[in-house]
């Protein structure tokens, strides 16, 4: 139920990148393989006053991130900050859907993730980090929340797989080929990088997401983080 209403709820604002048509093949092809866990028990290894962290145990990006949101959100209740770092989980689709949750709480939330090297450092052209999206939620009383939802890369990657589909072009400034050189070619880079935002600003937001979403919380990071399409017979941690 979760990962459908994230699924829905993508599509109908108009996030295609994180909807039906992208996403729910490869993650029923990742349940089939058993990469990603349809029943997975999620635990909480550690905690200690207002910091938590939880393993995945392989299961869906969205049922781990939900039990996370929920975790903190009941330390923020008690203690009045709620931190909670997971590993072992997997994709875990738009970031507004968790930050929502704390706002529905009546708190302000933050929720990021790293990803699959699919974006270089500002100034090379090699892969190393994820886009690594940050999201942030404020309430605001009777007056509509304050939602940012936003990769650190110029685009969401998933932008230019949909582009790929449809056999679209793409702006120069998304994205450089395998050489190093932009292209409006979306298959050309898919096979090369997606760039960060801001030059090196995107690309310092990355690193601190790799840190504080992986090397902090034991999970994989940078190269060591399985791709989502291409290494379907591993988990993603």
């Amino acid at each position: 139920r979760l990962v459908a209403d994230s699924l829905a709820q993508a599509d109908a604002r108009g996030l295609n990148s994180h909807g039906v048509v992208r996403l729910l093949p490869i993650y029923t092809q990742r349940l089939r393989a058993g990469t990603t866990r349809a029943r997975p028990r999620i635990c909480i290894e550690r905690q200690r006053g207002a910091v938590t962290v939880v393993d995945g145990d392989a299961g869906m990006g969205q049922v781990t991130g939900t039990f996370a949101m929920r975790t903190a959100i009941d330390l923020a209740r008690g203690i009045g900050a709620g931190i909670v770092g997971v590993r072992n989980s997997s994709h875990f689709g738009f970031g507004a859907m968790y930050v929502e949750q704390a706002v529905a709480a009546g708190m302000i939330g933050v929720a990021l993730t790293n990803a699959p090297s699919n974006m270089p450092p500002w100034g090379g052209r090699t892969p190393y980090f994820g886009t690594n999206p940050i999201a942030v939620g404020i309430p605001c009383g009777q007056e509509r929340p304050i939602i940012l939802d936003m990769s650190t890369s110029v685009v969401a990657r998933g932008k230019i797989v949909m582009a790929q589909k449809k056999g679209e072009s793409i702006p120069p400034d998304w994205a450089i080929d395998v050489d190093g050189q932009p292209t409006t070619d979306a298959a050309a880079a898919l096979a090369g990088a997606v760039l960060p935002f801001g030059g090196y600003k995107g690309s310092g937001l990355a690193l601190l997401v790799d840190v504080l979403s992986g090397v902090l919380t034991g999970a994989a990071f940078g190269l060591h983080i399985i791709n989502l399409y291409d290494e379907g017979e591993r988990t993603q941690n």
